[in-house]
């Protein structure tokens, strides 16, 4: 289990997105991404709030291992929230987004059209509508593939590192991958004992590490966008605790 002084660092996140809601600049403003931002925001706090949940959880042992397809949306979603404050045409950023959108949509239409052909009968009168509805849009995937590709959007992010050394290595605990057979059991004479969990420390504090780190950066790329300076100053006072408890220590 965790030591309390890195779980405390979840709560020192959270007071920050409290302190971060708070702002006129954050909850009224006027500009035209911040319906995208608003929507990361949230998606990135849950995330975060989920981690904490199941890393406090006592009935499961080496819980933090289901935190890892957790770190890897949490990491995605910097991505574009990066990508969304330091672009430098908002309308562009708005349109390309949209686009994204509709192609999302064309994609499940089109797999629901699939499946028809396939079998008759098979989809509802609300899954025939939504395919009807969305069958149609014309979307140039090759305008948004950089949104649709991570390891596209961490390039361009100047993220790739993260992207490497992070998403790519948690694919494995999102796609099913046999390799992963390692995490869940006791490895004796080569054959995998399962369900004879082995705490690895190194293993939960990498995570906790990276968890926070976004949580705190994503924090700072909203308040540097929106000039908020004591959100800044506040993220920098928590970022050192990171530090001291992460980086300093080991």
């Amino acid at each position: 289990m965790a030591t309390d002084e890195k779980m405390n660092l979840f709560d020192g996140v959270f007071s920050l997105y409290n302190d971060l809601q708070q702002e006129e600049k954050f909850k009224n403003s006027k500009g035209p991404v911040m319906n995208l931002i608003y929507h990361l925001v949230l998606k990135n706090m849950r995330s975060l709030k989920t981690m904490q949940i199941i890393m406090d959880a006592k009935d499961l042992k080496n819980s933090y291992l289901e935190t890892l397809p957790l770190l890897r949306i949490q990491l995605e979603t910097f991505f574009h929230l990066v990508y969304i404050t330091e672009h430098e045409n908002p309308d562009v950023c708005l349109n390309e987004y949209q686009k994204l959108q509709d192609f999302q949509l064309l994609r499940v239409a089109r797999n629901l059209k699939k499946l028809e052909e396939q079998e008759t009968n098979v989809l509802s009168d609300v899954e025939r509508a939504f395919m009807n509805l969305h069958i149609n849009k014309e979307v140039a995937r090759k305008d948004i593939i950089h949104l649709d590709q991570p390891w596209q959007l961490s390039n361009i992010t100047n993220k790739y590192e993260e992207y490497v050394k992070t998403y790519s290595v948690l694919s494995s605990y999102v796609h099913y991958n046999p390799s992963t057979r390692f995490a869940y059991g006791n490895s004796k004479e080569d054959n995998v004992i399962y369900n004879q969990f082995i705490y690895n420390e190194q293993e939960e504090s990498i995570i906790l590490r990276n968890t926070i780190k976004i949580g705190l950066s994503t924090i700072e790329s909203i308040s540097k966008f929106l000039d908020i300076e004591e959100i800044q100053e506040k993220t920098s006072k928590v970022f050192e605790e990171w530090e001291n408890v992460f980086i300093n220590k080991n």
